[in-house]
């Protein structure tokens, strides 16, 4: 066993893992994995393509029916590949216009299309009171769809340039939309996906707001002398990496509000003592990722449920099901299995002291040389950010750091109380705060970004004033230390606006669109649930998005759950509870592994981890949960078997596995 030599990781250090070779080889595996299963992609169900695109397309003939009053529109589509979307599109178009009598069909029969060769996109003529008719055809929705995010995944597998990887898949996805030509598609980069999607989006200007106000109040607080003097406190109860793991995964279920300002909180307050203790970045990163959307995601109480329940709620009347969709939800919490095993997994890695794959190399070697990256990683913030120290001198004040930081989660939460309860019909009185349904029915229309983007710049005004009024530090020390952390920023806000702009170009061409269409006929009342979970997955993992996932497939999936349920063993009612938790779920699963999700981006800013490291020491944790979601929960819960016996068993397989595989990460005996 080494000896450790008190460093602190920063500058040079002197180990070397065991060699490139091993994840060279992986990535390249993976890359062919990715490419050979191209090859056996089934057929994609056209019929739902066209659909998809018909939908789209009638949002423009419809907005014009709204706006012309009682004027009438003549509609002909072209372009379907059977005719029972004739009714489809006159559904499609009735609903949109609110009233169907308003809608004169070419010819007067219901819906006129034209049954022509297959476009694989249709097109539409309109006018409206006999004004001169439009046409206009959707974009097709084709496998060039799945190009954008594959190119971008494999070249951050391969090379390791996250913002390389994704403005290749950008630039790319716009040159196809842009009919081919790469100067064109470059104009479409900057002004559709960074200017008008990323830049001029208030929701994701407030997510970039949040994260800027909370990392200057971390500056600043630092600076003073606030987090040493919480450290200090904390220290008290910490006396072991293994402590301060579990307060940090502790930390994570206390933010069960929100995944950003999980992500975001949990990182930039834990790293001073995980760094302390000689816990990987990795690791911390991994922690911080796995907690978030997993708690936030099954809380009664988050951003997330109101979600969620939208996405399922109307398909549940439309099957017969009557029942609150909040009890719904309720039911589905016991059958989200990958969230619930991955919390598990993190509390039992923690418990016996032992990681496996690539974690354990970087536990390893933070442990026993104190470098808490490896040798050449970018961190997704520089060390302008992570060694601001406290000024000399000065008195450590826990007060001063936990008084910002617990302003953050008040603001938060009153704001977001505030916002949603002016929405509601008949606001709450104040007592209001001590009824679930109340707060149920506040969250469902509550601005969370807007609450965590007041809630982090409160917590800096007030960082400033105490480190004012008490003389700890002048003005321009202040603004030195909020400048040196927020500079830090701009790799990671870049990247974080790609990730976004990437999303854009996935849903305007329809990446996920395409993707169920590929997997839709993969229909057993038995495999129903593992394959939404895998469609979920894929879909989430392409795009980097678990709510777009979430929106696209849930809808889709609940109906037919429904309707395959009826001849399963569980039953219709069952098999739409699994079949709910299997969606939520798959798509958690590939957001966490993939490199494109703003949440992984975030775990790597707040943790100043390197992003392909973070997300590489991840993946295989990952993995090893969804393989027991899949056998021990999905598996069995298709075929009866009662959902609190399959995470007792899933607990025990978790266990098992990381005492089997598992080692501890300070067993490295020599170095050269």
């Amino acid at each position: 066993m080494m000896r450790l030599n008190g460093s602190s990781g920063k500058g040079t250090n002197r180990f070397e893992s065991p060699g490139p070779r091993p994840m060279n080889i992986l990535r390249i595996a993976t890359v062919l994995t990715i490419v050979l299963l191209l090859f056996f992609l089934p057929d994609p169900d056209q019929d739902y393509l066209f659909e998809r695109s018909l939908d789209q397309l009638l949002e423009r003939p419809a907005s014009a029916i709204e706006a012309a009053g009682t004027v009438t529109i003549t509609v002909h589509v072209e372009g379907a590949r059977s005719t029972s979307l004739k009714d489809r599109a006159a559904s499609i178009l009735a609903d949109k216009a609110g009233d169907p009598g308003r809608i004169i069909p070419r010819g007067g029969t219901p819906m006129d299309i034209t049954l022509e060769a297959d476009t694989g996109a249709p097109s539409i003529r309109w006018s409206i009171g006999g004004s001169q008719e439009e046409r206009e055809t959707a974009p097709r929705i084709d496998w060039k769809a799945l190009l954008p995010p594959l190119i971008a995944i494999v070249t951050a597998l391969l090379f390791q340039k996250t913002i390389l990887a994704l403005s290749l898949g950008v630039w790319l996805g716009a040159t196809i939309q842009s009919g081919g030509n790469p100067l064109t598609g470059l104009w479409m980069f900057f002004r559709t996906y960074v200017i008008q999607q990323a830049l001029m989006d208030t929701f994701r200007i407030e997510i970039i707001g949040f994260v800027i106000g909370l990392v200057a109040l971390v500056g600043v607080i630092s600076k003073g002398g606030g987090v040493q003097g919480m450290m200090e406190k904390i220290t008290g109860l910490v006396k072991s990496a293994r402590s301060a793991l579990i307060s940090t995964f502790l930390m994570g279920l206390v933010i069960f509000f929100d995944d950003y300002a999980n992500t975001i909180l949990v990182g930039n307050t834990m790293r001073p003592l995980t760094d302390k203790m000689r816990i990987a970045r990795e690791k911390l990163a991994y922690i911080v990722d796995s907690t978030a959307a997993p708690v936030a995601g099954i809380s009664m109480l988050s951003t997330w449920v109101a979600y969620e329940i939208s996405l399922f709620s109307e398909q549940l009347v439309e099957v017969g099901i009557s029942d609150n969709p909040y009890f719904i939800f309720a039911k589905t919490i016991p059958f989200r299995f990958y969230s619930l095993f991955t919390l598990v997994f993190i509390l039992s890695g923690i418990l016996l002291r032992r990681d496996f794959g690539p974690m354990l190399t970087a536990e390893r070697r933070a442990r026993t040389t104190g470098a808490l990256s490896r040798p050449g990683a970018r961190p997704m913030v520089s060390d302008a950010m992570t060694r601001v120290q406290s000024k000399k001198g000065i008195p450590f004040r826990w007060l001063n750091g936990f008084l910002p930081l617990a302003t953050v989660i008040a603001v938060t939460l009153f704001t977001m109380w505030q916002s949603g309860n002016q929405a509601l019909a008949e606001p709450y009185a104040i007592s209001g705060l001590f009824s679930l349904t109340a707060i149920r029915d506040v969250m469902a229309l509550a601005s969370s970004t807007k609450a965590i983007a007041l809630g982090a710049w409160s917590g800096f005004f007030l960082a400033v004033f105490l480190m004012l009024s008490q003389k700890l530090l002048s003005v321009r020390e202040v603004a030195a230390a909020a400048f040196s952390s927020t500079r830090a920023l701009f790799f990671a806000v870049v990247i974080l606006i790609l990730a976004w702009c990437i999303g854009g170009v996935c849903n305007d061409m329809g990446t996920a669109y395409y993707l169920v269409a590929l997997f839709k006929q993969a229909i057993s009342p038995l495999a129903y649930p593992i394959v939404l979970f895998a469609v979920s997955c894929l879909v989430s993992f392409s795009t980097g998005s678990s709510w777009s996932t979430m929106a696209i497939i849930l809808p889709n999936a609940v109906i037919l759950a429904h309707l395959l349920g009826a001849d399963g063993p569980i039953g219709a009612f069952g098999l739409t509870i699994v079949s709910i938790g299997a969606v939520l779920e798959g798509s958690i699963f590939g957001d966490h592994c993939s490199p494109l999700s703003d949440t992984t981006i975030l775990s790597s800013v707040s943790s100043a981890a390197d992003h392909i490291d973070h997300v590489k020491t991840q993946i295989p944790y990952a993995l090893t949960t969804m393989i027991v979601a899949v056998v021990c929960g999905y598996i069995p819960a298709t075929h009866g078997f009662p959902a609190p016996l399959s995470l007792l068993f899933g607990t025990i397989v978790i266990v098992l596995v990381i005492r089997v595989f598992g080692r501890p990460p300070g067993e490295i005996v020599e170095q050269k």
